[in-house]
């Protein structure tokens, strides 16, 4: 993939390979255990037919999740939907009880999605629609969402760092946001960009994710230092094609610094998840 198509809003933003298929399932790991719970927003799963899009889901990991987590009755009548704005990540072999297609948050979606879903959801996604799209990206989730609906965004708040090597990670995250016109400061933004855009009941969350040494679960401590690990090594690669604030030394030894400051250290990973309602009746 070349440093152009690396940077296009229209491409996934890191290549398809090994490493990327296990950080993505490292990534659901470490966060639904931080998290909890995969949902916070109050959806009656008690209920049959619900319908829920999950938006850039990459392979469908969360969903496939999601779906196992319900009741037998609620996983055969309800509606999974995994889109993404490529196919490369969805399974081969597609999990049962799941749709899979491909579809740019950044496009309009069919109109037969319209006011069809109980809850749309979206992890770690969002920046990929630039300053100049992101709230234009936000409405048309609205538009998706039935009367009453919810959705429910997951972002990082990359302001928050323990070392120096994750604050060096965080700083090269922001030269290259920097360069493709979007922001590294939209996790805090949102609790204030959903009501503006007219959801109501809108509740937010802050989770501190421990990193390495300081997560106290055995599991977590190699999980979450890995998942960061390997993020690190696909972000320094787009690094290498751009201009950045980095030499080609300091790259070279970035991943080690993380992998070293994390397992030696331990660091922090902040997220921030925030759900909304769409009015029953919208106001004109």
């Amino acid at each position: 993939m070349s440093s152009e198509s690396k940077l296009n809003e229209e491409h996934y933003f890191l290549d398809k390979n090994q490493v990327e298929l296990e950080r993505l399932d490292l990534g659901q790991a470490v966060i639904k255990h931080a998290m909890k719970q995969q949902i916070w927003a109050p959806i009656d799963f008690s209920r049959q037919d619900i319908r829920i899009l999950d938006s850039a889901g990459a392979n469908g990991i969360w969903a496939e999740d999601l779906r196992a987590s319900l009741p037998t009755d609620i996983q055969n009548s309800s509606t999974f939907i995994v889109t993404d704005i490529t196919d490369v990540f969805f399974p081969v072999s597609p999990i049962t009880g799941i749709r899979y297609q491909v579809q740019s948050m950044l496009q309009d979606w069919p109109e037969e999605m319209a006011e069809s879903f109980d809850l749309v959801h979206q992890r770690m996604a969002l920046p990929a629609a630039n300053r100049t799209k992101v709230r234009q990206t936000l409405r048309r989730f609205m538009e998706l969402i039935k009367p009453g609906g919810w959705i429910q965004l997951v972002e990082a708040d990359h302001s928050v760092s323990k070392g120096p090597a994750m604050a060096d990670f965080f700083r090269l995250l922001s030269d290259i946001f920097a360069k493709i016109g979007t922001g590294t400061d939209y996790a805090r933004q949102l609790k204030d960009w959903l009501p503006d855009l007219g959801f109501e009941d809108v509740q937010e969350k802050i989770f501190d994710i421990p990193l390495g040494l300081g997560n106290e679960d055995e599991t977590m401590k190699s999980q979450s230092s890995r998942m960061f690990e390997y993020g690190a090594r696909g972000l320094i690669e787009v690094g290498r094609t751009i201009p950045t604030s980095f030499n080609s030394e300091e790259l070279d030894g970035l991943e080690r610094r993380i992998r070293e400051e994390n397992l030696n250290m331990g660091g922090i990973f902040r997220i921030h998840c925030v759900w909304g309602r769409k009015p029953l009746l919208l106001k004109q």
